[in-house]
């Protein structure tokens, strides 16, 4: 999480990011940068950096599987089309990182982008 440490200290909002992380997470092998893209994005789309819960990340660990879980307030209507080819990529990374062991699912609200990404470990 030195990368969300990071991005943090370009906001002087100690509220701007929340990160909840829980489970047993030794034995865990997980690809490196495997969940950098997702919370890149948050950073780069969400709102102003004065509010409060703008971004929210959620990893937690079981015994077979690794729940990862970002959400930001966008700074722009989600209800534009994204014209760019960054999560088709992803989706093809994780395809070939983790063929048939894993679920993304993305959901756009009128200010919210949501990912949930599961893992089988």
């Amino acid at each position: 999480m030195k990368y969300v440490a990071l991005q943090k200290i370009r906001t002087s909002n100690e509220k701007y990011v929340t990160i909840d992380i829980k489970g047993e997470f030794v034995g865990s092998l997980i690809y490196p940068m495997t969940f950098i893209p997702f919370i890149e994005n948050a950073f780069k789309h969400s709102t102003n950096k004065k509010i409060a819960g703008a971004i929210e990340i959620a990893i937690f660990s079981t015994e077979k599987q690794i729940d990862f879980k970002c959400i930001n307030k966008s700074r722009v209507s989600t209800k534009l089309e994204n014209t760019g080819i960054g999560n088709e990529l992803i989706m093809k990374r994780l395809q070939l990182l983790y063929p048939n062991q894993h679920i993304l699912e993305t959901s756009k609200g009128d200010d919210t982008y949501i990912v949930n990404l599961k893992i089988d470990i």
